[in-house]
């Protein structure tokens, strides 16, 4: 690949109240260093870092804090009691699965006649649509639970109320300005909404929902206490901040998933070879999630559903066995469309003029662009829309952004050319005719040029703490992994060392991968630049370096050692 759009990111360190790092530093008998990272994240004394450190299930909320909770449980247990039929309507990604599958087994313990319905990614798309009430009102349904979606149905709801069948809303996404006339709505993104954790994922509603059924019913957190391994999982694949409510779930939950009850689960953990081994965000979301993900992707994403509802560990076994196959074809695909999607912006791109990337085929898979055009905001560090073009001039596209532009208002600007669109401010799906395509692009990277300058294109990393290589001990790693699990909201930390100079000269290694060795004060330590590889000349002419990096272990012939992952470099 040519280097003109080889990207160097910004260092800065993150601004904390230093008094406030000095009390933490005195009350927890920390390094400041890591004192420092703690006010960073907004915590200003003992009790709440004893919060952070030690998450409980007494510090999650009242559920019926949700204004229309009541009358939902009411209805819940009214349905059960007659014997009416309920469906669970949920989504094809991990979110919406593990939110069906989490409702499924909480109401049919509580004696529910319970079915699920989820829609196909590449024939139906996202959320409720009128083909599939029609469906389920044929199954004489006559209490429809949304999970992960229905906020926005409006006809949706009133087409399932005029076949007899009442609507109650779980979701998380943002409404529109008029609510569907649903018998109850539990969504903490609605106006007035009193909820006070406004970042919940789909399940993370569906959860609060199971937790007053608890109530109701008198059956208590025994009944859905034993499936955290699931809201853990489905919190963690959203990305989701990892604050709140949420780094409770996953805390609590990440322990479940290690030893979990789930034959479904305990299978596909079993199948990507995590038997035994300590279960966090890294393992959920890139090799648990992703397999979840990959049958909605690639098509049916019933399969998720029926293997964490499975109580037999031959069939889960099978099922889980599928899965990974799907995801070892969607990552197939997933490389595929990344090169020929690399390949078209080396040689049609222009990175003084193109603010954004938009580009499409008719060849690339709808179910991986959202993924490769991740992969396009991480090299090349723009605003980036994929399309897949259909065989009818439709093109079905995904969209990802840049922190600090927010792409569901930029689209808006768009609206003329699109046939629909919607998402938030980091992601977004939308149609467009073919034909419109060039035009999009143009007026799309006008949008994003009168909203950004060229500073904004690129790359910052910032450090929550500067430290000496000395102070990097196998004592101060055990209390970063205190802070786990990580994840937006709450990342992993990421530390300065500044004036570091080269023990050995850099290499590049792996897939255009730089290893270093770092010295300063006369400690020597090992770095690993992921994708690094072309900048190899300019780091290694470096007299001194400034280093941003994570502290980590690294394995290697049986000898485990401290290393730095570089995250950006400083060259002096």
């Amino acid at each position: 690949m040519s280097c003109v759009w080889a990207a160097k990111e910004r260092i800065r360190l993150r601004k904390f109240d230093p008094d406030i790092a000095q009390l933490l530093a005195y009350e927890l008998n920390l390094p400041l260093s890591l004192a420092s990272v703690l006010a960073g994240r907004n915590l200003r004394d003992f009790e709440s870092c004893k919060r952070f450190f030690r998450p409980q299930l007494a510090h999650t909320h009242d559920p019926f804090l949700f204004a229309d909770m009541e009358k939902a449980c009411d209805r819940i247990l009214s349905a059960i009691k007659s014997g009416e039929h309920i469906t669970v309507y949920g989504d094809y990604d991990v979110d919406g699965v593990t939110s069906t599958v989490l409702m499924v087994k909480v109401l049919r313990a509580l004696g529910a006649k319970c079915d699920y319905y989820l829609p196909n990614r590449l024939t139906e798309g996202y959320g409720v649509s009128s083909d599939s009430i029609k469906q389920i009102a044929q199954s004489e349904t006559t209490l429809l639970i949304t999970v992960d979606c229905g906020i926005t149905a409006i006809d949706e709801v009133k087409q399932a109320s005029s076949l007899g069948i009442d609507t109650i809303i779980t979701d998380h996404h943002e409404p529109k300005e008029t609510l569907p006339e649903a018998l109850a709505i539990i969504d903490h993104k609605v106006p007035q909404c009193a909820y006070p954790d406004k970042t919940l994922a789909g399940v993370g509603v569906a959860f609060k929902l199971c937790q007053a059924l608890g109530i109701k019913s008198g059956r208590g957190e025994e009944l859905w206490v034993k499936h955290l391994d699931l809201v853990a999982l489905g919190t963690a694949a959203d990305i989701v901040p990892f604050t709140g409510e949420n780094r409770t779930i996953a805390f609590l939950g990440f322990e479940q998933i290690t030893n979990t009850e789930n034959v479904g689960l305990q299978a596909l953990v079993d199948a990507q070879g995590l038997s035994g081994k300590k279960i966090s965000t890294g393992e959920t979301v890139f090799q648990l999630a992703p397999c979840i993900n990959a049958v909605g992707r690639l098509g049916d994403p019933s399969r998720g559903v029926k293997l964490l509802l499975s109580d037999d560990p031959a069939v889960a076994k099978i099922y889980a066995l599928e899965l990974r196959e799907a995801n070892l074809e969607r990552r197939a695909l997933d490389r595929s469309v990344a090169e020929l999607a690399h390949k078209w912006v080396e040689e049609n791109g222009d990175p003084d003029k193109d603010y954004s990337l938009v580009l499409g085929d008719k060849d690339w898979h709808v179910g991986v662009i959202g993924i490769v055009a991740s992969k396009l905001v991480e090299k090349y560090h723009r605003p980036t829309i994929l399309f897949s073009i259909g065989t009818d001039g439709v093109a079905r596209g995904s969209g990802r952004s840049i922190p600090g532009f927010h792409l569901l208002d930029a689209l808006n600007e768009c609206r003329d050319l699109l046939n629909s669109f919607g998402g938030h401010a980091a992601a977004a799906g939308m149609n467009i005719d073919q034909e419109n395509i060039p035009l999009f692009r143009e007026k799309f990277n006008s949008v994003v040029r009168d909203r950004l300058c060229e500073d904004d294109l690129v790359k910052q990393v910032t450090a929550d703490a500067e430290v000496s290589i000395a102070a990097l001990t196998p004592k101060f790693l055990r209390i970063v992994k205190q802070m786990a699990p990580f994840g937006p909201g709450n990342m992993r930390p990421v530390l300065f060392c500044r004036n570091v100079e080269h023990r050995y000269a850099p290499r590049v290694v792996g897939k255009n991968h730089l290893k270093l060795s770092l010295t300063s004060e006369g400690v020597v330590m090992d770095a690993i630049a992921f994708n690094f590889g072309e900048r190899i000349d300019e780091v290694r002419s470096a007299l001194s370096l400034g280093v941003a990096f994570s502290l980590e272990e690294n394995t290697w012939n049986g000898k485990t050692s401290l290393q730095m992952n570089v995250k950006g470099i400083d060259l002096r």
